[in-house]
């Protein structure tokens, strides 16, 4: 499936990107620099998007959007109440009118939650984004989706900065999102804005490719007509972003295969606590005790795989050692808060690679595991791996 995104660049709009690149669509990102943004994702990640440099206000870029299946904006600006109601509101209606207008199927804008008389504060924002909001509606009905985050949390690059929003936005999503938070912002009323729960970059743009694609529809928006019709557009707010996306990665299977030692007590206790963390099988676990020749069409021979942890991630690159443990951990709950703050600090992936070397050379010794001469001695490759929850990485 073909897929516009305007704001490809950006702190939300390349993860956007990235996320569509793992479902195997082809993405074109149309963004005023024009090209991948540094820092945000691992290069190779990002890798086969067509990156076009355009201003989301002219009304030539504008008309490119309709040349796709599905377009997603995450347009949104800051500034002057005029600037905000321009590009929020304007720019917006325009690209979704240029998008309706080329017969594209499926239209998602992401918006902004809704924060009562905080709103108030800086109102050209918000009539923007709501204005955009109305036009998606009107023009796609039920193909159009409105996603309202609040505080989107994640690492988001600053020049040559890292900041680390999660640290604060991650407190925020568990208080805003439990059940005592949702009871209090009830209460409060027009004033519960301010428990708005925050969200984590990824779930957003999962929910974003997700709706884009038309997954969690109930079929809806398989046409090819541009009118939007009588059916409303789908508003979806933390609870709904959060439910589309864990839907959308069930469906899709798993992100990152992840080859570990079954035959190492130690790693089965590790990888069984890994696997009960990935309620939402993001994970592949392929235990190469039980079937050593697993890596060997990836180029790893059995002596190799077992020196060292390797992990085949979600664009098929091959990852050894430190970021095959970051590519698993971005997917598990709790722990996808470590890789941004290992890889924002600068020389803590190195050391963390210098001190995993250290525990490979010496893996068998301290972590109980029988040689490696047994293992294969006395399982067939072709012997069946342990069941979920039994094991875990060497």
């Amino acid at each position: 499936m073909k897929l516009i995104v305007v704001g490809g660049s950006g702190y939300l709009g390349a993860r956007v990107v990235r996320q569509a690149l793992l479902r195997g669509h082809s993405v074109t990102s149309i963004s005023r620099s024009g090209g991948p943004p540094a820092g945000v994702t691992p290069a190779a990640e990002l890798e086969g998007a067509e990156w076009v440099a355009g201003d989301a206000t002219v009304p030539e870029v504008q008309a490119r959007v309709g040349d796709a299946d599905g377009v997603i904006t995450t347009l949104g600006v800051f500034g002057t109440n005029e600037r905000m109601r321009a590009v929020n509101g304007d720019a917006n209606i325009a690209i979704a009118r240029a998008a309706a207008a080329g017969g594209v199927k499926r239209f998602v804008h992401v918006s902004a939650a809704e924060y009562g008389v905080i709103e108030g504060l800086i109102p050209g924002y918000f009539q923007g984004k709501r204005a955009a909001d109305a036009e998606v509606a009107r023009l796609f009905g039920s193909r159009g989706t409105v996603l309202r985050p609040g505080m989107v949390h994640g690492t988001r690059q600053a020049g040559p900065v890292q900041l680390p929003l999660w640290l604060l936005g991650a407190p925020l999503e568990a208080v805003g999102a439990s059940q005592p938070g949702t009871a209090l912002r009830a209460a409060l009323g027009r004033f519960g804005g301010v428990l708005t729960p925050a969200i984590g970059v990824d779930t957003v743009a999962a929910a974003a490719v997700a709706a884009a694609t038309g997954a969690g529809d109930d079929g809806a928006g398989g046409g090819s007509e541009a009118a939007g019709g009588d059916a409303a557009a789908r508003t979806l707010d933390y609870g709904g972003m959060v439910d589309l996306a864990r839907c959308e990665a069930r469906a899709a299977g798993p992100v990152v295969e992840l080859f570990w030692d079954g035959g190492c007590p130690l790693c089965r206790r590790e990888i069984g606590y890994y696997q009960r963390l990935d309620v939402d099988g993001r994970v592949a676990w392929t235990d190469i005790d039980a079937a050593p020749e697993a890596l060997q069409p990836h180029g790893v021979s059995q002596e190799e795989a077992m020196a060292r942890i390797h992990a085949i991630g979600g664009r098929g690159q091959l990852l050894s050692g430190v970021p095959a443990f970051l590519a698993v951990w971005e997917q598990l709950p709790y722990w996808r808060l470590l890789p941004p703050l290992l890889t924002a600090a600068p020389g803590a992936v190195p050391l963390a690679e210098a001190a995993y070397r250290l525990f490979a050379r010496h893996r068998l010794s301290v972590t109980g595991r029988r040689s490696l001469g047994a293992a294969t001695a006395c399982r067939p490759p072709s012997a069946a791996a342990p069941a979920a929850g039994s094991a875990e990485p060497k």
